[in-house]
């Protein structure tokens, strides 16, 4: 999940600083940025994003763990709460780079 979330954070980030009209689509993201800045901005809300997404998986594996003694559903806990965000964030990052890339096509990025 960190190396997909990773991802999109650099797509994220590459788009937002060198292609004109790129924006950020969340509100409490965006606002964020314009408060601290986009690469700041970006750590900060990446670290919580894994966090907040391991706490609750984690808490939940536990809670599985507890209410079945043997424990066997944990693994499928972890399985759906890591692997679906980092399907989602992969996702996400497949389209920051398409528009990347047509931003290069079109030749509106600006050089680093």
């Amino acid at each position: 999940m960190t190396v997909t979330k990773l991802s999109d954070a650099l797509t994220t980030g590459i788009g937002l600083l060198h292609l004109p009209g790129v924006y950020e689509a969340n509100p409490i993201v965006a606002s964020l940025f314009r408060e601290v800045g986009v690469v700041i901005g970006l750590a900060v809300a990446s670290a919580a994003i894994i966090a907040g997404v391991t706490l609750v998986v984690e808490i939940g594996s536990v809670l599985v763990s507890v209410r079945r003694r043997d424990g066997h559903l944990a693994p499928v806990v972890r399985l759906v709460g890591y692997g679906l965000p980092s399907v989602c964030f992969a996702i996400v990052s497949v389209h920051n780079a398409s528009v990347l890339l047509a931003g290069l096509q079109t030749g509106s990025v600006v050089p680093f």
